[in-house]
């Protein structure tokens, strides 16, 4: 408005999720859903089954999953989660 513009600014975004927020590897909400199937050896079409999404959305949460926990595939996954079960959340 200082400057003159008359238009509305859009609104100011909210940063990361607040379950992004308060885990300490910065999962979401549903990252951390699609987690704990993962690590109960669920693959992504029984995942998405399960949460009625598309296997493409869940490849995506499980693609940031691998990423967000360092991981080179599920079975790293798997393991770091019977070692950490903290990972999987508050309701893990």
């Amino acid at each position: 408005a200082e400057l003159g513009h008359t238009r509305a600014l859009p609104r100011a975004r909210r940063g990361v999720y607040k379950a992004a927020r308060n885990h300490p590897l910065g999962l979401t909400a549903r990252e951390q859903e699609v987690l704990r199937h993962m690590a109960s050896g669920l693959s992504n079409q029984d995942i998405s089954d399960t949460l009625a999404l598309s296997k493409r959305t869940v490849e995506h949460h499980a693609s940031a999953v691998l990423s967000k926990l360092g991981a080179d595939n599920r079975m790293a996954v798997m393991l770091r989660v019977q070692k950490e079960p903290w990972l999987l959340g508050e309701e893990g």
